[in-house]
């Protein structure tokens, strides 16, 4: 058994340990909550983009306005809930103004009755520079998806509740 005992087998290897514990933390604390702060917008804005960029095309309306849904999720009860995106073929004039160019929603759909309730609606139009902006929000909607806003309530709801869990 010759040589100098290693580390662990010190009779003070728990305080040892303890010890550099207390020293580390309050020192490293700060670099955390620091990295926290910067690196969670980031996430944030990293998992819209994510978000937004599956957007799946499940047809058109009558009057040629293009439909697509997202993140679409099963709940309890026969429920889901997707982003659903419309993207007007024309500037459309809607019950909450216009004209408008696009409209997002997150919607929650009762599978089974067929119903589907916005819990949140953007509608977007164009500036000057042509870029999106978001000019109206809604957060009750009665008539979401109905002729009045597209005649789009029916492809989206049975598309939605048509898929797999």
């Amino acid at each position: 058994m010759g040589g100098p005992p290693q580390l662990t087998e010190w009779r003070f290897w728990p305080k040892v340990c303890a010890f550099h514990l207390l020293v580390w933390l309050p020192v490293k604390k700060p670099l955390l909550i620091l990295a926290a702060v910067v690196l969670a917008p980031v996430l944030v804005v990293s998992l819209a983009a994510r978000a937004a960029g599956d957007w799946n095309p499940i047809g058109q309306t009558n009057e040629g306005d293009k439909v697509s849904i997202s993140a679409v999720r099963a709940l309890k009860n026969n429920q889901r809930t997707a982003l659903v995106r419309v993207d007007y073929g024309k500037p459309a004039q809607l019950p909450q103004g216009g004209p408008f160019v696009e409209m997002r929603a997150r919607v929650r759909f009762n599978c089974s009755t067929g119903a589907a309730a916005p819990t949140a609606e953007w509608f977007y139009t164009r500036d000057h520079s042509g870029r999106f902006v978001v000019s109206e929000k809604a957060t009750h909607d009665d008539e979401f998806g109905r002729d009045p806003e597209g005649g789009f309530a029916e492809l989206v709801s049975k598309n939605v509740c048509g898929q797999a869990k």
